[in-house]
């Protein structure tokens, strides 16, 4: 049977991983709020008062969060420095985010079918569709989140200049 000492020792490296986590999580949902915000803006500006479509406005939306999601997670949340690794770092990160842009694109895509000819008004059918585009990165937030831990903490941190 483990001595208390030994249980002493699991606890406590148990609660210093749990508060490791707690303390990522937060600073990964700071980030994403900005992200959110930048990229919210971008939706309900291109696709409402310019009458973008949703795949623009969407792309446009995910260019705005992406940008600075990636610099806030890779530095703030997961603590990386150093020039970034084109094949191991940049190439998984734009896949994982093209993904989310894709499922942006249809669900908008399908929310704006599903409004056209309808008498809901343009404004009102604006916050619709840009509530959808939320929502896709709301569902988003938890998958992407192990993805991104996967990709920025388990990879040992370039040098300076590399």
């Amino acid at each position: 049977m483990p001595g208390v000492a030994q249980k002493t020792e699991r606890f406590a490296a148990l609660k210093g991983m749990q508060s490791g986590l707690v303390r990522k999580l937060l600073r990964y949902g700071a980030g994403s709020v900005v992200a959110t915000i930048c990229s919210q803006t971008t939706f309900l500006v291109v696709y409402g008062p310019l009458h973008a479509s949703t795949t623009l406005s969407s792309a446009l939306a995910w260019m705005a969060g992406a940008v600075p999601n990636y610099w806030m997670n890779r530095s703030w949340t997961w603590g990386r420095r150093g020039r970034p690794s084109v094949t191991r770092e940049l190439l998984p990160y734009a896949g994982i985010i093209l993904a989310t842009l894709g499922l942006a694109i249809a669900a908008t895509a399908a929310a704006a079918a599903a409004l056209r000819g309808t008498s809901i008004a343009h404004p009102a059918q604006t916050v619709i569709v840009a509530g959808v585009y939320f929502l896709v990165y709301v569902v988003m937030f938890g998958f992407r989140f192990l993805l991104f831990d996967r990709l920025f903490a388990t990879r040992a941190p370039q040098p300076e200049g590399r």
